[in-house]
């Protein structure tokens, strides 16, 4: 009888114990990129997914982009506006997809591929063409993930990929066949 008793009283702990880092949001810090410095908090998330066609689909209230598995020169609009948003999900083929981004000097951005092991996705910003070399350029920068094994880390990305407080950035994507999905996340810096 008193083994019972001392089981049943375990049980109970580790329930109120589980119960309460449900509760108190200590379990959702897990999920957090590494080095996300205390006090910030997630305001937007989204999903680059790659496709092996076209996307027929609505957009929704989803928080995803799609863009076809190898794809080449696929094209990306970030504008400026009041909040992050999704405006246009669908970036395969010949259309463009569009995001909202909002003050962003005032955001960490950190991104992270997943899914099969030589996934890759490289983002180039703002291209200018070289006149005399007809070589791209990417003027506000790059964003290269590539997928290896092992656990996936996110690791910041530069703000300027995203800052279309002047203007608005267009990005081209390129992807392999065996690109999945990247997910980036955008946490507001403490003030």
């Amino acid at each position: 009888m008193q083994r019972r008793a001392v089981f049943s009283g375990v049980v109970a702990a580790v329930v109120v114990f589980v119960l309460g880092v449900g509760m108190t949001g200590i379990g959702t810090a897990w999920a957090n990129p590494p080095g996300v410095p205390a006090g910030e908090h997630l305001v937007f998330k989204f999903n680059l997914i790659g496709r092996p066609n076209d996307y027929p689909g609505e957009c929704g209230n989803g928080n995803r982009i799609f863009v076809n598995r190898d794809a080449n020169q696929e094209k990306l609009i970030i504008i400026n506006g009041p909040d992050w948003e999704i405006l246009d999900c669908d970036a395969t083929g010949n259309s463009i997809a569009e995001i909202q981004s909002a003050d962003v000097g005032t955001f960490d951005i950190y991104a992270r591929i997943l899914g099969k092991p030589t996934g890759h996705l490289f983002i180039c910003a703002d291209i200018l063409v070289d006149v005399t070399t007809q070589e791209f350029l990417c003027a506000l920068g790059t964003l290269t993930l590539d997928r290896v094994g092992g656990k996936s880390i996110f690791k910041l990305a530069p703000n300027a990929l995203f800052d279309a407080s002047l203007f608005s950035i267009i990005w081209t994507i390129d992807t392999n066949t065996d690109f999945r999905i990247a997910q980036f996340r955008i946490y507001r810096r403490n003030p």
